[in-house]
């Protein structure tokens, strides 16, 4: 049997999923298999898997969400450790080769993250997906006191402790539920985390709004599993997440505005800055970038040319 078994859920991923599998079965640790759950997909997903042969194991399912495709995938599985590669995210050559030995030789270390680079479809970079005041491994208390950020293509995880706590939640209904979150915090319960500190994984960020909103139904359901596990801390934990979803809307809608300022389309500058006020009224910046847009117009684009300056 191989030592990791990667899991890719796939659904509906023609355009990405080549990619993904290709930046998997490039690892250097040779000692793996490679498992696509097809969940349900409608488009040429099927083919493209069936391209690979013997390369990668394919499970076929009724479409059923994440949860439940990883699950599947992993009752599938053979390997002591499992990995997840999204379908649109990819790997470096080293991943599992920087990651793996930490679990090995670590029997209390129930999983392994690394840090990442964000990028657009248009290829545009992003930046880290850590930032440097989140970038060691967490403490239970600290993932309970606002969101961590773990993500599944991050993640290599001891599969005694995924059985353990009985698989990932799956919300009927919900096919994105945010179950890798309270996945995470049950594996802390049971032992401590690992970080690799390196650019990993190259995570696949998509277009606002969709990389914020695509996932409310799935926060309900994890509010839901939080708060009836941890109680008040797992209230703050999602009124903290919340937050920070205002802060991202109210975030890009400002940006936005200051693009669109600098483009003369002052109308759409203002419609922007108004649309982040309302997610976060006490920013003052974007309060005086939105009085701004009511100067006259070449008095508003000499201070735009300035705040670009800046």
């Amino acid at each position: 049997m191989p030592s990791v078994s990667i899991i890719t859920a796939v659904y509906n991923s023609e355009r990405t999923l080549e990619r993904a599998l290709e930046s998997g079965l490039a690892q250097t640790w040779r000692d793996f298999e490679l498992i696509a759950v097809n969940d349900g997909s409608t488009d040429g997903t099927a083919a493209i898997l069936s391209r690979y042969g013997d390369r990668i194991r394919i499970v076929n399912r009724e479409r059923g969400g994440c949860s439940a495709a990883w699950n599947t995938g992993i009752r599938a599985a053979g390997g002591e450790f499992i990995a997840f590669l999204d379908a649109d995210d990819e790997w470096m050559p080293e991943k599992l080769a920087h990651t793996v030995p930490l679990l090995e030789t670590d029997p209390g270390c129930v999983l392994v993250s690394s840090n990442a680079q964000m990028f657009e479809d248009s290829g545009r970079e992003r930046g880290a997906f850590v930032l440097p005041e989140r970038d060691h491994a967490p403490t239970l208390d600290e993932m309970l006191a606002h969101w961590w950020p773990i993500v599944p293509s991050l993640a290599v995880i001891r599969r005694t402790a995924y059985e353990e706590v009985g698989g990932f939640f799956e919300a009927p209904g919900v096919f994105k539920a945010c179950e890798d979150v309270y996945m995470w915090l049950r594996l802390r319960e049971l032992g401590h985390f690992h970080y690799v500190p390196e650019i990993l994984v190259r995570y696949r960020i998509l277009p606002y709004p969709d990389y914020i909103e695509t996932n409310n139904e799935g926060r309900k359901a994890l509010g839901k599993m939080v708060i009836a596990r941890y109680g008040a801390r797992g209230r703050r934990l999602m009124e903290s997440i919340e937050k920070d979803n205002r802060r991202a809307h109210a975030n890009e809608l400002g940006h936005r505005g200051l693009l669109a300022m600098r483009e003369g389309r002052f109308i759409d500058a203002r419609r922007d800055f108004i649309g982040a006020l309302g997610y976060d009224p006490i920013n003052l910046k974007n309060t005086l970038r939105m009085m701004r847009t009511f100067l006259p117009t070449p008095l508003a684009r000499m201070l735009t040319g300035r705040t670009r300056k800046a």
